[in-house]
């Protein structure tokens, strides 16, 4: 709608009731105008019919004609304004026109080759004239200066492939002349198809990334789902713990109540018989001081057996068996019992057991979730304090430090196994090659004859042990476990059918080769020299595993071990006939071993760190 400057009568066109330009302009008999369906519509919703504008009533409804020539006026000033909608001046951020003397009217279009924008009316030469015709019109730009070539002032025509910029025709002749130029419609084409391709390719990652979020939403609300039912189970089984350990604690007290009640029973009983006992030593007292009092001989010679007491009644007289009746031995046993110490003790032990293994439980789902490659477990979080035994178990960051600060053992070296070859440190950390090649006979057969290891002093038949041994600077070492009837007259090292699980390793100037057993395996050829080897063993899972303590990572795992071994059957015999039992689950004993003669090589058990 053109403003009101521009079109001074816009307002005396239009219709007072729906404010819009008339259609079917009707006039009533007081002069005013109005729209035929508008005031007809005015006149049915009301009870008087009367002008909306000066109120006059009307006697009776008019008879409405439509006002012909005020209609053709209305259409006029229609066709009016969409053309002044054409010519309306131009607002700020519109391109204005380049013609225009006075105020300037929005430009149509503009021409490339004028370098001009025009109106409507200044545009007419352009579609009119022949010549003109020619020239290339586009939408109304205000950017004209950046179409023209600063050096030239001609418009931009090629594209310089080279440089990768707009240039015009004499660009060619100057700083562009051997370079490759196509024209700007050509690298239009090739850049849109370009955009094209690499909109489907956004597209393309655009959908595949919409179905992995689709796929991640799932399987997050699968997760949850199945989390919500672990929680679940999990409840439900810590209920059914609590409702045994209810139970339990029910039972308990009940027996307790059941003893005491005997206790109780047994005591009214022994009170009952005692004052039956004293009531009848009251009678016979007093009979006996009636008779004491008299003087006749014949009275007391007569009444004198009504008062003898039988053999079975004179412990009436003796205090002594009486004195801990059975009922005071009752209590005294309940009390010497300790019931309270014993539940105590047993609750303490139960709850360190159930602590350590829930915080190991915990920190074996923080570390398998595959979540945790994206949040890391807090530094500072507690897991669960045992107060009854002060102890805490800090969590620990990967497998390594968890072994670490659960299954690490003190390890000394056994210097009565070692090879005569081998020197042990006074306290049983290190070993070294002896200097001057002493010989010491084998002593009932405890020590290895012909290669140069050593046991360690005590032996694991039962759960895990870990420790760790320096082996930096030897050029030949061995570690690992073996069985306690190891041959220790084997030329060779021992293999898993002899009962030996070890790791060894060979370090020369040109290569370093190691071996998870030399006589079976193939060597493993490592990225970098372990310093520190942390051995590692599960007895009842079968599993001994070699770790690069710097490096925190697994070296090599001998897995599905059989640790256990049938006794032979005269062993057997003789422990059964000497009222013995005899284990089938051998002890696993640490074993070292340095090969060479360089008494500068020295094997150090170290201390394992628990790291917090």
């Amino acid at each position: 709608m053109a403003s009101a400057s521009s079109l001074p009568c816009e307002e005396q066109l239009l219709c007072s009731i729906c404010l819009d330009a008339f259609s079917e302009p009707v006039s009533t008999p007081c002069g005013h105008n109005y729209c035929k369906t508008c005031i007809t519509g005015y006149w049915a919703s009301s009870d008087l019919t009367q002008c909306p504008l000066c109120k006059k009533t009307f006697r009776s409804r008019p008879q409405l004609q439509v006002n012909t020539g005020f209609r053709d006026m209305v259409e006029h000033f229609n066709n009016m304004r969409v053309r002044g909608e054409d010519d309306m001046l131009a607002k700020p951020g519109e391109v204005p026109c380049d013609v225009c003397l006075g105020p300037k009217i929005k430009a149509q279009k503009t021409c490339l080759v004028c370098l001009a924008s025009y109106c409507q009316p200044h545009l007419e030469p352009h579609q009119r004239v022949t010549t003109l015709k020619k020239h290339q019109l586009i939408d109304p730009v205000s950017n004209l200066e950046d179409r023209v070539c600063e050096k030239h002032g001609k418009m931009f025509e090629l594209f310089c492939r080279v440089d990768q910029m707009c240039v015009c025709f004499m660009c060619l002749k100057d700083d562009h002349a051997t370079h490759e130029a196509v024209p700007l419609e050509h690298a239009f084409r090739e850049r849109k198809a370009w955009l094209d391709y690499a909109t489907s390719k956004l597209k393309m990652m655009e959908n595949t990334k919409t179905r992995s979020i689709k796929e991640i939403k799932y399987s997050a609300e699968q997760s949850k789902k199945e989390s919500e039912k672990e929680i679940a189970d999990i409840a439900e089984v810590f209920t059914a713990l609590m409702v045994s350990l209810q139970r339990s604690q029910a039972e308990l007290i009940e027996l307790i109540e059941e003893k005491q009640k005997a206790a109780e029973k047994q005591a009214e009983d022994d009170v009952t018989q005692l004052e039956q006992e004293v009531a009848e030593l009251r009678r016979r007292r007093s009979e006996m001081e009636q008779l004491l009092q008299t003087e006749e001989h014949l009275h007391l010679l007569q009444s004198w057996p009504s008062l003898y007491l039988p053999a079975h009644t004179e412990d009436l007289f003796n205090p002594l068996p009486h004195s801990t009746p059975p009922f005071t031995l009752e209590l005294s046993d309940i009390s010497r019992h300790s019931y309270v110490g014993m539940v105590t003790k047993a609750v303490a032990q139960m709850e360190k057991t159930l602590s350590n293994e829930m915080a190991k439980l915990i920190h074996d789902v923080r570390l398998s979730d595959a979540c945790e490659a994206a949040e890391q477990p807090d530094a500072a979080e507690k897991l669960m304090t045992d107060e009854l035994t002060k102890e805490v178990w800090n969590p620990p960051q990967d497998k390594l430090m968890m072994i670490q600060q659960c299954d690490a053992v003190d390890v000394t070296l056994d210097a009565y196994t070692a090879n005569s070859r081998l020197q042990v440190s006074e306290d049983g950390k290190q070993l070294r090659f002896r200097e001057g090649r002493l010989f010491f006979p084998p002593l009932f057969g405890r020590r290895f004859e012909y290669q140069p290891f050593i046991l360690g002093k005590d032996g694991f038949s039962s759960g895990r042990f870990y420790y760790e041994v320096q082996v930096s600077g030897i050029k030949a070492w061995l570690l690992g476990v073996v069985i306690e009837s190891i041959n220790k007259e084997i030329p060779w090292l021992p293999t898993p059918e002899e009962g030996g699980w070890t790791f060894s390793g060979i370090s020369t100037e040109f290569h370093e080769v190691y071996f998870p057993n030399i006589v079976t395996s193939a060597p493993l050829y490592l990225r970098q020299r372990p310093q520190t080897v942390g051995v590692f063993v599960d007895y009842e899972k079968g599993e001994v595993s070699f770790y690069d303590v710097d490096a925190r990572t697994l070296i090599f795992s001998h897995t599905g071990c059989s640790f256990i071994e049938t006794p032979p059957r005269l062993k057997a015999f003789l422990y059964s006939m000497a009222g013995t039992s005899l284990s089938n689950r051998p002890k696993l004993y640490p074993i070292f071993g340095i090969f060479g003669d360089d008494s500068n090589d020295i094997l150090v058990i170290t201390r394992v760190v628990r790291a917090t």
